[in-house]
């Protein structure tokens, strides 16, 4: 009778263990740095050039763009939403989104930055999935370079506090947050000389107006141990100083958000890394083509690695002239808006665009095409070779 009883205490044991490993499985991203499901993970170098863009952000704000990236349609969807909403988040709570996408969807200039470099955005969210301690290693790694380099300083907008080897940015303000801009390749490169300081560092950092701090703001960065927790609104820090002003609301503080979701199927989504590229302003002579290599889908046809079934995933039409107005802006707004040079987070660099070399480019393209058809047809094939055949 003992034996028996033993052997079902035992087995229920077992099988409350294997229940609780698949649920921490299926919601936090694995903490183990490298492999990839391919295989293959990025190298420090690679973390480095994907993360500089935003590794001086906010650790409150970091907190949700890292779990908001692996929900790619959704960040699209917010980011369609808020431009038929006029930029105004206020009735973004009730949107049947996840917690961190809505968390984001409080900062439009966060949220089009994602949805206009899906990209990047997946990228990042399959980095985040696969190799989440690496990912906050990394920006320690970047903010430590920004600091030493005289750029990373506190200011009227953020603290930058030094613990040991770690370093936060928090809000300086209690009731507003501030999002930088800024350059990698001057700040993360470039080291600022003799005159380093708050002057040298607000030439290179720049703020735009503060945005409010609200309940949304749920999530924080454990440096130490490399995760993103829930703080439900009790901790220390900036959560006690602004905690005074925020309204709490079960939309967002709620035990069920005690973990930390992520969507890990954003690791089977395609990226086109050719675009990852030229995010290489800390690492100059680094690319993604090892990545890229192990990130075909045997439907492409297309060098470039673009997945023609993203499309009908996400129930678009291209031949829709509607297509723009649904992102929220015609397509000529989006063409003026691309060839503006900037000297920004994702600025490609500082060349200018010659409009007759691209013209006499263009005429000499049509010419050999013309030719090669008189020849025997080869235009077709040249334009779409080249791609992988399974």
């Amino acid at each position: 009778m003992k034996t028996t009883i033993t052997l079902c205490l035992l087995s229920c044991l077992v099988a409350n263990v294997a229940h609780a490993a698949a649920h921490r499985s299926a919601s936090h991203p694995p903490a183990a740095a490298g492999a990839t499901a391919e295989g293959t993970g990025l190298s420090a170098e690679q973390m480095d050039n994907l993360l500089a863009p935003i590794a001086l952000y906010p650790d409150p704000l970091l907190a949700q763009v890292f779990p908001a990236s692996t929900f790619v349609d959704q960040i699209d969807q917010a980011a369609r939403w808020l431009r038929s909403n006029n930029n105004n988040p206020a009735k973004i709570d009730s949107q049947k989104w996840d917690v961190s996408v809505k968390s984001v969807g409080h900062y439009p200039q966060v949220v089009y930055m994602m949805s206009d470099k899906l990209d990047w955005t997946t990228a990042l969210g399959q980095a985040y999935v696969n190799q989440s301690t690496d990912v906050l290693t990394s920006v320690q790694r970047l903010r430590a370079r920004a600091k030493a380099a005289g750029y990373l300083v506190t200011t009227p907008q953020q603290v930058v506090i030094v613990e040991k080897e770690v370093i936060k940015v928090v809000p300086a303000q209690p009731q507003v947050i501030y999002v930088p801009t800024y350059n990698p390749q001057v700040v993360y490169v470039q080291p600022s000389g003799p005159s380093t300081g708050t002057v040298v560092a607000t030439a290179a950092i720049s703020f735009g107006v503060g945005l409010a701090i609200g309940a949304w703001l749920n999530n924080d960065c454990n440096w130490y141990s490399h995760t993103v927790y829930y703080h439900g609104w009790h901790g220390s820090g900036w959560i006690t100083t602004s905690s005074h002003y925020v309204h709490v609301n079960s939309v967002y503080v709620n035990h069920r958000y005690s973990t930390v979701h992520v969507n890990s199927a954003v690791v089977s989504r395609n990226v086109n890394y050719n675009n990852i590229n030229h995010y290489n302003n800390v690492n100059r002579n680094v690319n993604y083509n090892n990545v890229n290599v192990n990130n075909v889908n045997t439907n492409n046809v297309n060098r470039n690695n673009v997945n023609t079934n993203n499309v009908a995933n996400k129930n678009i039409n291209t031949n829709d002239a509607r297509v723009n107005s649904m992102r929220g802006g015609e397509a000529a707004t989006r063409s003026a808006q691309a060839t503006q040079q900037r000297s920004s987070a994702f600025s490609r660099g500082g060349s200018s665009f010659d409009t007759r070399a691209a013209s006499q480019r263009g005429q000499a393209s049509r010419a050999s095409a013309q030719q090669s058809r008189s020849v025997g047809g080869g235009g077709r094939a040249a334009r779409s070779g080249g791609g992988r055949r399974h």
